[in-house]
């Protein structure tokens, strides 16, 4: 029995669901008192990292990934999705103290696909698939 080539390796993935869009004080264009800002901040980050840690029990980290966003909204009216994006970074710290990923910077994660998409309900799916180097 032989082992697997890198090329021939299951790539990991971890997608997790975030059931509301990002919260409003940690838009770029919200001017908040910082301590409003900051319990946001903790919020969305152990949100996301108490549903990552459930999704991924335990295993080992990935040293490189990419992380892809799916904004679902239920009414018609224009998002700036560069200001949704900004708005997910205590999300994405959450995702690393799940031990998902090493780390948060470009050397371990990349930005995949963003979309914005309308359904009934709003949400987030935020998928990290593994990238094999």
């Amino acid at each position: 029995m032989t082992l697997p080539t890198m090329s021939e390796a299951v790539k990991r993935e971890c997608t997790i669901i975030i059931p509301h869009l990002p919260f409003r004080e940690l838009s770029q264009n919200s001017r908040v008192h910082w301590a409003v800002k900051a319990r946001a901040v903790k919020a969305q980050r152990e949100e996301a990292g108490w549903l990552a840690k459930a999704q991924w029990q335990n295993r080992p980290p990935m040293t490189h990934a990419r992380i892809s966003y799916e904004f679902t909204v239920k009414d018609k009216r224009r998002r700036d999705i560069s200001n949704l994006v900004s708005a997910c970074k205590s999300l994405e710290d959450g995702i690393v103290d799940a031990g998902v990923v090493v780390d948060d910077d470009a050397k371990h994660l990349e930005v995949g696909h963003i979309l914005l998409t309308r359904g009934d309900t709003e949400q987030i799916i935020i998928k990290v698939e593994e990238r094999l180097k």
